[in-house]
C-alpha cells in the first residue's frame, strides 16, 4: 500500500506582494519591517517583500538588505538616483510577482496592522481594495492642503477614486497588468488603480502622524504631484477657460452695443454728452484681463508640459542594482523603467 497516496495534497497559496519605496529611512526601518512581519504572520498565504530604494543617502540601503533576512520572499531595487515616489512605485510594481501587490509607505503612517484586512477583501473577489483616511494627525497649512486637494479632486474627475484615499491599497494582478501596460509619464497611481472600473472596496482607518523623522514630501513635491493627479485625470481647467472666455466675449459685446447706442443717441441729441471715463478704470480693466490671458495660458501651459514630457519617451527610472532572496549577491542591471 502507498502510504503516501493518503496524505492530503496542500496546495500553495496565493503569493501576495508588499511593495514600499523608500527614501533616507534608516531611522524607522526596523520598527517598520517589525510591524509588517507582526501583521502578515498566519494569513493564509505566501508573502513577498518588494522594497524600492530611491536613491537614499543615509545608509538605508544596507540596513534594509539586513532586516529583509527576516522574510522568506524578497527583492531590494536599487535606484541610481532619486526619481521621485511614483516612478519608485512604478518601479516596485514591475519587480512584484505576487498574485496581488499592495501598497504600502515607509513612514507607518498607513497602518500595516491593516494589511490583513485589504487581504480579506480580495479573497472576497473585489479587485482593487483601498484605504480611506477618516481622519488624520497632520495640522496647520499641510492638512489645509490635503484636506483641499481631496476634495478638489474628487469633484473635477468624477469620483474616480474614493474620497481622502492614496497609495495604501491592494490591487489584484489583472489590476497590476493593466498598470504595466499604461507607459504614462506622468503617473498618479492612486487614481489609474481605479480608473479601471473592477469591483472596488474601502476600508476606512485613522491616518496616523508620521513615527520617525520628518516627511519627505515638501510642499513644492506635493504641489507638483497634486497637479499631476489634476492635470492627468480631469479636462475641466480648459473648459473653465472656455466658458470664462465666453462669458466676457458675451458681456463685451453687450457693452459695446451700449455704447454704440448710446452713441446713435448723442448724436441725434436725444442724450447728452456722458463723461470720459478715467485712467483708474482703462487701468484695472487692462490688468484684469491681461492676468486672465496669463491664467490661461498658464492652465494650457501645464497640459503642455505634460504632453512634452510624454513624447520625450525618458524611462521613468534607472535601476542600478537588484538584490533577492533567489540570488541574495548584488545583480549588475542596466534595465531601464
Amino acid at each position: 500500500m502507498n502510504l503516501d497516496a493518503t496524505k492530503p495534497i496542500v496546495q500553495p497559496g496565493p503569493l501576495v506582494s508588499i511593495v514600499i519605496p523608500m527614501l533616507n529611512e534608516r531611522a524607522g526601518l526596523r520598527t517598520l519591517f517589525d510591524r509588517v512581519a507582526q501583521a502578515i504572520q498566519d494569513t493564509p498565504v505566501e508573502w513577498e517583500m518588494v522594497i524600492v530604494d530611491d536613491g537614499s543617502t543615509d545608509g538605508t540601503r544596507e540596513v534594509i538588505a539586513d532586516e529583509l533576512a527576516r522574510f522568506p520572499h524578497w527583492r531590494l531595487v536599487l535606484l541610481s538616483r532619486n526619481f521621485g515616489q511614483q516612478p519608485a512605485y512604478r518601479a516596485g510594481l514591475e519587480n512584484a510577482r505576487g498574485d496581488a501587490v499592495i501598497f504600502l509607505d515607509a513612514d507607518l503612517q498607513d497602518p500595516p496592522e491593516l494589511v490583513p484586512e485589504l487581504l480579506a477583501k480580495w479573497r472576497e473577489g473585489f479587485k482593487v481594495v483601498t484605504g480611506s483616511r477618516v481622519s488624520r494627525e497632520e495640522r496647520g497649512l499641510r492638512r489645509l492642503a490635503f484636506d483641499s486637494f481631496h476634495q478638489l479632486f474628487h469633484r473635477m474627475t468624477g469620483r474616480v477614486m474614493p474620497i481622502n484615499s492614496g497609495m495604501f491599497s491592494l490591487v489584484d494582478r489583472v489590476v497590476v497588468n493593466h498598470l504595466l501596460a499604461a507607459r504614462e509619464t506622468n503617473l498618479f497611481l492612486p487614481a489609474l488603480k481605479c480608473w479601471y472600473g473592477y469591483p472596488q472596496a474601502t476600508i476606512s482607518y485613522a491616518r496616523k502622524d508620521r513615527a520617525v523623522g520628518e516627511p519627505k514630501q515638501s510642499f513644492n513635491k506635493l504641489f507638483r504631484y497634486a497637479l499631476d493627479g489634476l492635470f492627468s485625470f480631469s479636462d475641466l481647467p480648459l473648459q473653465w477657460i472656455a466658458a470664462t472666455g465666453a462669458v466676457i466675449c458675451l458681456a463685451s459685446f453687450g457693452y459695446a452695443a451700449v455704447l454704440i447706442v448710446e452713441k446713435i443717441l448723442q448724436m441725434f441729441g436725444y442724450l447728452p454728452s456722458l463723461r470720459v471715463l478715467g485712467f483708474t478704470t482703462l487701468a484695472a480693466a487692462v490688468f484684469f484681463f491681461g492676468g486672465l490671458n496669463l491664467l490661461a495660458l498658464g492652465i494650457v501651459g501645464q497640459y503642455l508640459a505634460r504632453i512634452y514630457r510624454e513624447i520625450k519617451g525618458r524611462p521613468l527610472y534607472v535601476v542600478e542594482q537588484i538584490l533577492t532572496s533567489d540570488e541574495p549577491r548584488r545583480i549588475q542591471q542596466s534595465r531601464q523603467g
